[in-house]
């Protein structure tokens, strides 16, 4: 049965902050493993790349950044901007997208989590990081600033969205209900913090890579729905592979989810490399 619509409040929705777009060469100060596939790194930069300038605002756990790879030879050259356009034909590196983990804006450090897999530049990157390595930073354009009003937050993710789900329960003033749905290969593939004023239901599927995972991840969501104590309040953050996602944003139409409650974003699609997912935020149905 569908669930009562909520009027739309602009208070309740999703709010865009555009930011001037930034250009950095930083360095790797730190390298930690934090799960079977996963590195933390840690980037500083020289007084005029510092990252204080990078945004980082409360409530918007999306945020990412654009990684410029260096090639295998450690050349890594990062696009000039001008009037808020990057000269892309100038980089020299691959490029990938990923969350904003955490910045320090004292000790001028950003924190980027990042998947372990030899079969992309990015993943090999992490793979090999250590300390004195370069990478380029751009970014990022802007930020999706989420409702902090609502009484049920519900969060999924696949491994990609890992730091994003992260970052979601580091979130200042975080007292609600909070339903984390994950899937990953490994039971142990991420350490959340533990909010301390919310009261957190984590549901982990441990599941290959592949078309299981939308399936199961729709229905531990329309599970969770029905049993929310506040159907009325409930926000849904989901995001990771495009596919996948489908499922998830057919399970919130059938429930009759108000699209103002909802963001869905494709970080990825299997098979295709360098995915842009800002493309990805509409439904695909």
């Amino acid at each position: 049965m569908p669930r009562p619509v909520t009027v739309a409040d602009a208070r309740l929705g999703v709010n865009q902050v555009p930011h001037l777009l930034g250009a950095r060469l930083l360095t790797v100060s730190k390298v930690e493993s934090i799960g079977p596939q996963m590195a933390r790194v840690h980037l500083t930069g020289e007084p005029r790349d510092r990252v204080g300038a990078i945004p980082f605002l409360p409530w918007a756990a999306g945020d990412h950044v654009k990684l410029v790879i260096p090639t295998e030879d450690g050349e890594v050259v990062i696009p000039t901007v001008v009037n808020e356009r990057a000269n892309w034909e100038e980089t020299v590196g691959s490029t990938r997208a990923y969350t904003i983990r955490t910045v320090d804006q004292i000790t001028g450090t950003l924190v980027i989590d990042g998947v372990l897999h030899d079969h992309g530049p990015a993943g090999s990157w992490f793979i090999n990081a250590k300390e004195g390595d370069r990478v380029g930073v751009m970014g990022p354009r802007g930020s999706h600033v989420y409702p902090p009003g609502y009484r049920h937050y519900i969060l999924i993710g696949d491994e990609t969205a890992l730091p994003a789900l992260g970052r979601w329960l580091d979130e200042p003033g975080l007292n609600a209900a909070v339903t984390v749905i994950t899937v990953a290969e490994d039971a142990d593939a991420y350490p959340f913090p533990a909010p301390e004023l919310a009261d957190v239901d984590a549901h982990h599927l441990v599941l290959p890579s592949g078309p299981e995972r939308g399936p199961a991840l729709a229905a531990e969501l329309s599970s969770t729905l029905d049993a929310s104590a506040t159907p009325e309040s409930v926000f849904v953050f989901a995001a990771g592979e495009a596919v996948m996602l489908k499922d998830v944003r057919r399970a919130l139409k059938t429930a009759g989810h108000p699209r103002h409650a909802q963001h869905i974003d494709g970080y990825w699609r299997a098979g295709t490399v360098a995915l842009d997912h800002h493309a990805l935020e509409v439904d695909e149905d």
